[in-house]
């Protein structure tokens, strides 16, 4: 299923309509849907689209020749043949074409480890032939790593060629009912907080089971491919695993201070520093500090966060739990995912969606446009969301709960408010389960 992805769309059909060739990296985390944007983005145009497999780049070669022979005449095309990647794309440079060529190479890290030197090599191919000609190449990969140091860093190869780039991050909270068009909201909550937001799981969900159902059988079973999704995500990026997991452990245990990251781990912080800021730009952790710093890079109080709430969750109830689970004793953790998924996971994910609806609908929250929306403490008090511009200032409080005792969380919220100093109109809102299961948060 495509969903959405407008805005991507309409950026490579700008590409393609530029009056010169074009250049594009469209990169991702996998199961993030980049394959299938491209594949909606090259339908009825001119294309050659290579998908790079983990075989021999001989394989690699004939492929992308077996494409390259409906562009020649018939006679010319039974002789086809060249001796490496470097001679093929020179070729496709001197195509006669009436419109633009789209050139895709999937999964371009694959290429680039069976030819360590490829970058360069297509680096030299690009600005003497391929720049020249009527062609807009796409580069497209999942390992970021990679993507990094062969395209996207200053030292890269191929750095400074590309006209656009694309990181395609995982889809909103409002388009889970695009791929789950029956799941009612409590569902859809329930599946945002444990699935996440990457299309290729919710195509998974079984929308005639239920949510526990869906977990048991999707996720904790050793026969589904998400019960080792985990391990393949973080091995396909890092090599040396084993001390990434343990953070990443911690992390879904509330560990979220790099003391307490250090101190459950029995090491010191300095030591975590180099593996913490891996993660960060594997894209894999996210770093919070509270919404009011002037100077963020500088803050005492960052927190790191799993950005992904599949890997999340994943970290908490299966990976930690493998013991049970390899002996298909799921009962276990089924009853823990009972007992604490509500409180562990729902209510901070349903704070995370109230900030992604306040920034796609703001009005129907407030009288201003906020300029920053997000979280906020110190070393002693918490305000869920507090959002802002130069002369308003809300604070909300977000309750996953039935029956809250509003006057009370408000008192309190009040309270804890006078901790930020301003010279704003201050407002302030309760937000409540009851609240989004009645449409007030659509």
């Amino acid at each position: 299923m495509f969903v959405n992805r407008v805005k991507e769309l309409e950026a490579l059909h700008g590409e393609h309509r530029a009056k010169r060739a074009s250049f594009s990296v469209v990169y991702g985390r996998r199961r993030v849907g980049k394959t299938a944007l491209l594949s909606e983005f090259i339908k009825n145009k001119k294309h050659i689209y290579l998908y790079i497999t983990q075989s021999d780049l001989n394989s690699q070669l004939e492929a992308f020749v077996k494409q390259i022979k409906p562009f020649v005449n018939e006679a010319y095309a039974k002789h086809l043949s060249f001796k490496s990647f470097e001679e093929a794309l020179e070729f496709v440079a001197t195509l006669a074409l009436d419109e633009k060529l789209l050139l895709v190479i999937d999964e371009y890290q694959n290429i680039t480890l069976m030819d360590s030197a490829f970058s360069s090599k297509l680096q030299r191919v690009w600005d003497e032939k391929l720049q020249h000609a009527n062609i807009y190449l796409i580069l497209c990969g999942s390992a970021l790593s990679m993507m990094q140091s062969e395209v996207l860093n200053y030292s890269a190869p191929l750095y400074g060629r590309r006209t656009s780039q694309f990181h395609i991050q995982s889809v909103k909270f409002e388009h889970i009912k695009e791929f789950l068009p029956h799941l009612g909201k409590l569902e859809q909550m329930q599946d945002y907080s444990s699935y996440g937001t990457i299309p290729k799981y919710h195509n998974d969900y079984d929308e005639s089971l239920t949510f526990m159902q869906n977990i048991e059988q999707k996720i904790l079973s050793t026969n589904s491919y998400l019960y080792a999704e985990g391990n393949f995500l973080l091995k396909n990026e890092i090599s040396d695993a084993a001390t990434y997991f343990s953070i990443l452990e911690s992390i879904s245990k509330g560990n979220t201070k790099i003391g307490n990251i250090a101190s459950s781990l029995q090491v010191t912080s300095s030591h975590l520093t180099k593996y913490l800021q891996k993660l960060l730009e594997l894209d894999i952790l996210q770093k919070d500090v509270p919404v009011t710093e002037n100077n963020p890079l500088k803050s005492k109080f960052g927190r790191y966060k799993i950005k992904d709430k599949f890997l999340n969750f994943w970290f908490y109830y299966v990976f930690k739990n493998y013991n049970f689970l390899e002996i298909e004793q799921s009962k276990a953790v089924l009853d823990e995912i009972a007992l604490n998924f509500n409180d562990r996971f729902v209510s901070f994910a349903f704070e995370d969606y109230v900030i992604e609806d306040i920034w796609g609908n703001p009005k129907k929250y407030f009288d201003f446009l906020p300029k920053k929306v997000g979280r906020w403490w110190n070393n002693k008090e918490e305000i869920d969301i507090v959002v802002f511009d130069e002369e308003h200032i809300c604070f909300i409080e977000c309750k996953w709960q039935e029956n809250v005792k509003r006057e009370s969380v408000m008192s309190d919220l009040i309270k804890k408010s006078a901790n930020i100093s301003h010279e704003k109109i201050a407002s302030y809102k309760v937000i409540t389960k009851e609240d989004f299961l009645h449409s007030f948060v659509s």
